[in-house]
């Protein structure tokens, strides 16, 4: 076999390597068919029930029985053939945000602004292709759909010709953030129900992590010397920041532009998130313990003003 086969497989293998070690606590990762460069997937857009705490359940809408909906993956170069199903009772639509590439998806000559309107019991198969790696928001573009859970995330890989080994983390997270708004709850309650949050989220009292207000939020798991890489997007409307504790980290790339000349010697442990905004961060896992990996604002630390709560998750190694 000659060198470049050999140069080939082995970027293949690194790259089938780095997908398998995707991972998104208490989000699921989306089942595809494949066939020549080509990923098919189907998300159904329905009415849910979702637990953020073991005795708060919204009824809201989510992607496959779940918000936020399951973390596509997808490498460069590949099409993405996505058939939304809209089993709602409204009219919907998707779009990517931070994908902006016109005449990407085959027969529109924009995917997020003249894509159709999928009406209820019908389907629509939107074909993109992924030739910009990084990590993406998909969601509704319709109305409030979004504040109520028709959100998730998109990972395009590098070409595995771009990839060097030092590239691929051993793990590598996606952390979403959410807020809702209960306004039935009085400041300081929480009392088991299921409950419609409000659309406009003009006074969030809950936050969730990929889906799940703390202690409700699974821990993550790593071990000593991991090469560790942590993707945070966010749609949660107030602005914040999120703390890594007993680490440094650096900054990659901040929605899906590189940072790595800016931030190349500059190491941080607390990360600005807004709405809409998705910062890829680096780092080794060397020092085992229990930490938190937490937002610093207080309120978004607590479940309607309940501590501890909200967009907090342990992080576990020994």
């Amino acid at each position: 076999m000659n060198n470049n086969k050999v140069n080939l497989l082995s970027a293949e293998n690194l790259l089938n390597k780095w997908e398998f070690h995707i991972m998104a606590p208490d989000m699921e990762i989306a089942h595809h068919e494949y066939s020549y460069k080509v990923r098919h997937f189907d998300l159904w857009a329905e009415e849910i029930e979702h637990q953020i705490l073991p005795e708060i359940t919204l009824d809201t809408f989510g992607y496959n029985k779940k918000t936020p909906g399951p973390v596509i993956i997808m490498r460069k170069g590949e099409w993405l053939f996505l058939t939304l199903h809209n089993k709602l009772s409204v009219p919907t639509g998707l779009q990517i945000q931070g994908y902006a590439k016109p005449g990407a998806i085959k027969h529109l000559s924009d995917f997020k602004f003249n894509g159709p309107i999928i009406d209820p019991d019908d389907s629509f198969t939107y074909k993109l292709l992924c030739d910009k790696p990084g990590t993406y928001l998909y969601q509704s573009v319709l109305d409030f759909q979004v504040s109520m859970g028709l959100i998730g995330t998109l990972l395009i890989l590098p070409d595995p010709s771009d990839v060097d080994i030092n590239d691929i983390p051993d793990k590598d997270f996606v952390f979403l953030m959410q807020q809702w708004e209960i306004p039935d709850l009085t400041l300081g309650e929480i009392i088991p129900g299921h409950y419609k949050p409000d659309k406009y989220h003009r006074n969030p009292n809950f936050f969730t992590l990929n889906g799940r207000c703390y202690p409700y939020t699974s821990p993550i798991y790593l071990c000593d010397g991991d090469n560790v890489r942590m993707r945070f997007l966010s749609k949660a409307g107030e602005g914040s920041w999120i703390h890594l504790e007993g680490h440094q980290f650096r900054v990659l790339s901040i929605n899906g532009f590189s940072r790595n000349n800016q931030y190349l010697n500059f190491e941080n442990d607390t990360v600005e998130f807004n709405s809409g905004v998705r910062t890829d961060i680096a780092f080794t896992a060397n020092n085992p313990g229990k930490w938190f990996i937490n937002a610093t604002a207080i309120f978004h630390q607590s479940n309607n003003g309940v501590f501890p709560g909200g967009i907090m998750s342990n992080i576990l190694y020994f």
